[in-house]
């Protein structure tokens, strides 16, 4: 099942319109049952009877009515399940142990009679909405998975782009060195904004000066920091002058983007 994060949502709300429906069936369920007294043995070692309620076994109409309601919880239990199996499979205990409780509250095993039918639904409540929870944590299960594969993809091309940068340094393409390893830094720039909750507005075409203003006003990055990457955009932006840039000034370049990614990962 490889679905994105939308289509997965979607889903999810459809799950969810039938949840309120099981729901509302519960509440009809539960709180038409009746209950009876019937007098018991206090224990096996005692003759004593005391009085105990039990609940009165559905019949007619309400038979009908408990075994619709099974029947739909398992088939939104179906359908849940698949999802939090493949999205969140360490809560899949937990989905499924909700559901073994919920089955003896449909039984009538679990709740206990003399408490009332109120009682016994909000138990059942208590555990349904357990398992919704667990549902709706996927989206942001996926959108946490898509961003950790998006970043161990850009970690991956930056080192490749300073790796090259170097490769081109050694080899006396100055001006083309500097460029690559100001696209490697202009990336993990961007890159940190798009992850950061305290910036508010950037432009993807903005280059390592702007990002670098965005990321300070945004106190991502401290003062220091942001002076140095003005420097940085300094040296890249003489690599775009017909003059050839300073070979000093450009293996800074490289050596001081390499160090920023290195010590400002991304999360």
């Amino acid at each position: 099942m490889s679905q994105s994060r939308v289509e997965v949502q979607d889903y999810i709300d459809d799950l969810e319109e039938d949840a309120e429906e099981i729901g509302e069936q519960a509440r009809q369920f539960f709180s038409s049952l009746d209950t009876e007294k019937k007098r018991v043995r206090a224990s096996i070692m005692s003759n004593k009877k005391s009085q105990k309620t039990f609940w009165v076994d559905p019949e007619g109409a309400l038979r009908d009515t408990q075994r619709d309601l099974k029947r739909q919880y398992e088939s939104w239990y179906t359908r849940s399940e698949n999802l939090v199996a493949e999205y969140l499979p360490g809560r899949l205990d937990e989905f499924e142990e909700a559901r073994s409780e919920i089955k003896e509250y449909f039984d009538l095993d679990k709740p206990s009679a003399g408490r009332g039918w109120e009682n016994a639904f909000n138990g059942f409540v208590d555990l349904f909405d357990e398992q919704r929870h667990i549902l709706n944590s996927v989206p942001g299960r996926i959108e946490s998975a898509t961003l950790e594969a998006w970043q161990q993809i850009s970690r991956r091309v930056e080192k490749e782009e300073i790796q090259q940068a170097r490769e081109l340094f050694d080899e006396d393409f100055v001006r083309s060195s500097g460029v690559v390893a100001a696209v490697a830094l202009e990336r993990h720039l961007l890159t940190l904004c798009e992850n950061s909750e305290e910036v508010e507005e950037y432009e993807p075409n903005h280059g390592i000066s702007r990002l670098a203003q965005t990321l300070h006003e945004a106190d991502v990055i401290e003062k220091t920091t942001w002076n140095d990457l003005k420097a940085l955009a300094s040296i890249r932006e003489t690599c775009a002058h017909a003059e050839e840039p300073k070979k000093p000034a450009v293996r800074r370049l490289i050596n001081d983007s390499e160090d920023f990614i290195r010590r400002n990962p991304l999360h």
